[in-house]
């Protein structure tokens, strides 16, 4: 199978494809002076890409999904029920229990439902070089077309275009022969007017990268050129040349570039197994600790009156605060809730992937079961919710989960 891959991951994702024996093509040069290979200038069967977060991995072509899950095994990875492209006929503006926009008979699916939502288009034939379907005549190219080469692959589509065809050329048509893009041109129009879709799609899978897998990743890196802990992690916040200075010292140390990313107060990024995500309340600086191999950042949240603690049905009255730690080496952190006067009013404890530390906030993979202390009990709660996202979560990140649950259940008894 042949692999193009693009963004922060590159280098990694490059060697671990190889070792499995996957093709790479469409290399950069930095890949090919890095790993001492081939160019490949061939049309690519996977497209593997940073997502619009630089936290996600996006796949779009064929299947690599028990690749990704074997390899990423501490993040959550989604296959979309819904090939990209396929064509789909909804009923009452619903498909597989989504909603889709807009409530047409039929179309070709344009955006899975990584929204909650399945986006389409009207009909389309769609190949790995090209779309065709009937329109205003106009061919539009990938972003990715240079413009030196647009001409020649408008003189093939312009007598589709004067009979009424839309074509839209994708990025692995540069990378063809000028009969190849014809034939496979006149094969899409066939195939467009005689409604034969049954083949037609691409899967779509998006790997939400946990901090411990970005790790891995910084390891997999170093195999092939310099790279610092914590290098994945730093891409999000900072220019790749940022980070690609600071690894030309010579001891690799990440602490100056870690520390930047603190600011007196900090927001949560609470991300769940299914993409969504969940801004908490900010909180106030009142301890950090920044190593070479690991940081704690400790904040205060303060609470108005109103509501209940979610999982300790305890009031929140004004003047409540919250003291809660990060620390990258756990798999936890514990949230101590007080009042006006300093007393403790209960525990809470959430039970995620190791915290990110990133630009003014800290981000965390949810994995959904927590664990509360009130009055001395020690309660699980939403243990079902874990065992709904098991599949999401995948097996080693589930079993990662029932052991941190009762390593925390110990920890809380001791309090």
């Amino acid at each position: 199978m042949r692999v193009r891959i693009r963004g922060i991951y590159t280098t990694a994702l490059t060697y671990l494809f190889l070792k499995s024996g996957y093709t790479i093509v469409q290399q950069t040069p930095q890949i090919v002076e890095r790993f001492g290979i081939d160019i490949i200038n061939e049309p690519a069967d996977v497209t593997v890409k940073d997502g619009v977060d630089k936290g996600e991995i996006i796949s779009i072509g064929e299947d690599i999904y028990n690749f990704l899950r074997s390899t990423l095994k501490y993040s959550s990875i989604w296959k979309s029920p819904v090939k990209l492209y396929s064509v789909i006929e909804p009923k009452n503006c619903e498909y597989m229990g989504y909603h889709v926009e807009p409530c047409i008979d039929k179309g070709t699916v344009i955006k899975p439902p990584v929204e909650g939502k399945i986006v389409l288009s009207p009909i389309r034939a769609v190949g790995k070089i090209a779309m065709v379907w009937r329109g205003e005549g106009k061919t539009f190219f990938s972003e990715h077309i240079k413009e030196e080469v647009r001409e020649k692959l408008l003189s093939i589509s312009t007598p589709l275009n004067r009979k009424g065809y839309n074509v839209k050329w994708r990025s692995n048509a540069v990378f063809m022969h000028y009969s190849e893009l014809k034939k496979e041109l006149e094969e899409l129009v066939m195939k467009y007017e005689s409604e034969d879709f049954r083949n037609q799609g691409e899967e779509f899978i998006r790997t939400i990268l946990s901090l411990e897998d970005k790790l891995f990743l910084d390891g997999i890196r170093s195999l092939v050129v310099k790279t610092m802990k914590f290098h994945h992690m730093l891409k999000y916040s900072y220019h790749h040349n940022e980070v690609d200075e600071e690894e030309q010292r010579d001891n690799l140390d990440p602490s100056l570039l870690l520390q930047k990313l603190v600011r007196d107060t900090m927001y949560i990024e609470h991300l769940k197994a299914d993409g969504k995500k969940y801004v908490l309340r900010e909180g106030k600086v009142i301890y950090s600790e920044i190593k070479k191999d690991y940081y704690i950042i400790k904040l205060r949240r303060e609470f108005n009156a109103g509501g209940q603690y979610d999982g300790l049905g305890i009031p929140i009255e004004q003047g409540d605060y919250d003291i809660v730690e990060f620390d990258s080496r756990q798999w936890y952190q514990i949230h101590k809730y007080y009042n006006a006067e300093g007393n403790l009013k209960g525990i809470y404890v959430n039970i995620s992937t190791p915290p990110e530390l990133l630009r003014g906030k800290i981000r965390y993979l949810d994995l959904e079961v927590d664990v509360v202390k009130k009055e001395n009990e020690v309660k699980v709660i939403d243990l079902e919710e874990l065992e709904k996202k098991r599949e999401l979560l995948g097996e080693e990140l589930y079993k990662k989960a029932i052991l941190t649950l009762e390593s925390v259940k110990n920890l809380l008894m001791s309090f």
